[in-house]
């Protein structure tokens, strides 16, 4: 498989997104809107945080799940595409080589957790939503592993598909179960997700203060 028909792909997508997100700003502006902060929360928190703020929009599992796997289907391509099989020549300009080098640590930190399971820890690091896991740092993993683009993206692409698929209707069951406390609690639960990867982080840099204390 090219390395342009990965980029292609992701390229083909993200104009097809581009299209029907302008149509339903015109015709929907209210769908618009709940996509659009979807998409934000998904960067902000996560693939739980996607998840949930759909729900929370009272959108229905199946819109959820289409919305979901269609943009991060298409992000994976292009980010697999510019970071992993372009991230040398993107080194060159200032505004990628934070952000390559960055994914690049993550990844390699995750691979000597990792490296024993092989292909199936891999499939499983992408499938469990946890923060600063996923498709991208999974594919990541896989190129520093020596997997060809094509048996990357076969690693990659059915655990994240399946992921989405049944993490959302599983919190779709868990919705209506916290429903009955009231609707009211469910924006509690939407916006802990949202959070809890910052939560992460500022614990890890709190750890990390203290450690280096310790070590001075």
């Amino acid at each position: 498989m090219k390395k342009s028909a990965i980029l292609a792909a992701g390229v083909i997508l993200l104009v097809a997104e581009l299209t029907l997100f302008v149509f339903f700003v015109f015709t929907n502006s209210y769908f618009a809107a709940i996509i659009s902060s979807m998409v934000g929360a998904n960067h902000l928190g996560g693939r739980l945080a996607f998840i949930a703020v759909g729900l929370e929009n009272d959108l229905p599992s199946y819109l959820v799940i289409l919305i979901i796997l269609f943009y991060n289907t298409t992000y994976l391509l292009l980010m697999y595409s510019l970071f992993v099989l372009f991230s040398e020549r993107m080194k060159r300009f200032k505004i990628f080589k934070g952000p390559i080098e960055s994914l690049k640590k993550k990844a390699e930190k995750k691979k000597k957790f990792l490296k024993k399971w092989n292909w199936f820890g891999i499939s499983f690091f992408v499938w469990i939503p946890l923060p600063w896991t996923g498709a991208v740092i999974g594919s990541y993993i896989a190129h520093l592993e020596g997997y060809n683009a094509r048996e990357t993206l076969f690693i990659v692409l059915p655990p994240m598909w399946v992921g989405i698929i049944s993490w959302t209707l599983w919190f779709d069951e868990l919705y209506d179960f916290v429903e009955r406390f009231g609707k009211d609690k469910t924006i509690f639960l939407t916006l802990f997700l949202v959070m809890l990867p910052i939560l992460f982080y500022l614990t890890d840099r709190i750890k990390k203060a203290r450690d280096t204390d310790q070590v001075k």
